[in-house]
């Protein structure tokens, strides 16, 4: 008797990751999580670039129409190399819009930066971890590492309670959306598509909508949640 799961299977193309061996697959993770930390830190420079004050919505807006541009490629041509080399070509666009709109994020005191000690955590992480990688202990791991540094500027720099604790949130929750994205786009990506998949860090987060959609279409498809007569 076949029973379906409870949430669809992850989308995948030939030649992924999760098909080559092991320590392969350990490199992957390694190289998509150092190239994301460095993205990140590109973002924090682009950062002090005293942009034009018109606020959040215009930059933020153009970087959701960048990203929802590259998620439409990426649904059209999945699983080509034409997609990757593609995605590729847009980081740099990626980044400059983020770091703008990072700006515009910090200055009305939403703490966006707490993302970089975040990742930086998972960097030292799979460095110690080696061959012995794990999603979860990497996740657990990098938060505590992360949240003590966080602790310690917010000594230092003397935050407020309400200003620490959002760093604190913030950094647990990217972090959490940061280790359950990157375990996933292993299936998506093959080895040589590291920064395809650092971009991927990035556009997912419109996945999570299309993704709800998947499910509920999945439960009526198999009738998970239909009462039997």
């Amino acid at each position: 008797m076949y029973v379906p799961n409870y949430v669809p299977e992850p989308l995948e193309v030939p030649g992924n990751v999760t098909l080559a061996p092991y320590l392969s697959r350990v490199l992957f993770i390694r190289r998509v999580t150092f190239s994301h930390f460095a993205s990140l830190l590109v973002t924090a420079g682009l950062g002090f670039i005293p942009w034009p004050k018109v606020g959040c919505v215009l930059p933020l807006a153009a970087l959701s129409a960048v990203l929802i541009g590259l998620d439409l490629l990426r649904i059209r041509y999945r699983g080509r190399g034409l997609e990757a080399d593609i995605s590729t070509l847009f980081l740099p666009f990626i980044l400059i819009l983020l770091g703008w709109a990072g700006r515009e994020l910090f200055l009305m005191k939403v703490p966006v930066w707490s993302a970089v000690l975040g990742v930086g955590g998972s960097a030292v992480y799979s460095i110690v971890a080696g061959r012995d990688y794990s999603f979860v202990g990497g996740y657990l791991l990098a938060l505590i590492l992360s949240s003590l540094a966080l602790a310690a500027l917010a000594i230092q720099v003397q935050f407020g309670g309400r200003e620490a604790a959002a760093a604190l949130l913030f950094n647990a929750g990217y972090l959490f959306y940061f280790a359950y994205d990157l375990a996933s786009l292993m299936a998506r990506r093959r080895e040589d598509e590291v920064f395809a998949g650092v971009v991927d860090l990035y556009r997912d987060v419109f996945n999570f909508f299309g993704y709800f959609v998947r499910v509920l279409r999945h439960w009526k498809k198999h009738r998970i949640w239909v009462q039997p007569r």
